[in-house]
């Protein structure tokens, strides 16, 4: 009966952790370029005795020499973020800059670099390309982006950035857009931005992207569909409550009728 109530348990803290998870996407619905996160679940058997020769990472049944107990648990075996492209906004300010496409913007940090989807730039006192954080936008070269030629300002689809008169444009500079074949190198560390946890050469060139200066992206999640995941996974983390609790009530008659037999 005791494994009864780890089998519960361990369902019910994994749906603690989702509600977790669908709480953080809810809080960021409105913050700019940000991609929802989710948890993979799978059925895990418990550790063994070192001497047994099983792994427990695999989902296998013990045969009777080895334990009359077929338990396996549940267990989170992965953490992933959704990239798909969120919608595109129309904001009209000519420093927002949305990515239609797979890739990201580099910035240099005090840190070092990060990546990000927020297009929500400004110009320092300096002229250079920032974030709202203050983080400057990096080029082709990896150089911060300046723009201080008087003019007006226009950001192709290709992340060409020229400043014009009304008659002539004058390119002065393009944006730097990378994306990472294996995404599971980068590492979310707030504010929308990024870390890479890999090698520098996971870092390439994004392609089959486009930026529309004037729009920002928003964020991926989906309010109606994040809800209805928490309704759905509150119900499911209730159940496994009352599980435990009508087990906890049937070892506490078992205990009261070991007691009166004794």
């Amino acid at each position: 009966m005791h494994e009864s109530i780890y089998i519960a348990a361990s369902a019910g803290i994994k749906q603690a952790r989702k509600m977790e998870m669908i709480a953080q996407n809810l809080a960021n619905v409105n913050n700019t370029g940000y991609k929802k996160d989710g948890l993979v679940f799978k059925e895990m058997m418990p550790p063994f005795p070192p001497d047994s020769g099983l792994d427990a990472g695999k989902n296998i049944l013990l045969s009777p020499n080895k334990s009359n107990k077929n338990v396996s648990y549940v267990g989170i075996t992965d953490h992933y973020t959704d990239f798909s492209t969120g919608g595109i906004k129309k904001t009209g300010g000519v420093l927002d800059i949305a990515l239609d496409g797979e890739g990201f913007f580099k910035v240099q940090t005090p840190d070092g670099p990060r990546y990000t989807r927020n297009g929500n730039f400004r110009l320092n006192t300096a002229k250079q390309l920032v974030n709202q954080n203050g983080n400057q936008v990096l080029d082709r070269n990896d150089a911060p982006v300046v723009i201080d030629a008087p003019g007006k300002i226009s950001i192709d689809s290709e992340g060409s950035v020229s400043v014009g008169n009304g008659l002539a444009n004058t390119t002065i500079t393009n944006i730097k857009l990378v994306n990472f074949e294996n995404k599971k190198v980068l590492e979310k560390i707030g504010d929308g931005q990024y870390r890479n946890k890999g090698l520098p050469e996971e870092e390439l060139e994004a392609i089959d992207i486009k930026t529309r200066q004037g729009f920002l992206e928003s964020s991926n999640v989906t309010s109606v569909e994040e809800m209805t995941e928490m309704v759905g996974t509150l119900r499911i983390f209730e159940s496994y409550q009352k599980i435990i609790q009508s087990i906890d009530s049937m070892n506490d008659q078992s205990v009261n009728t070991i007691g009166r037999v004794g």
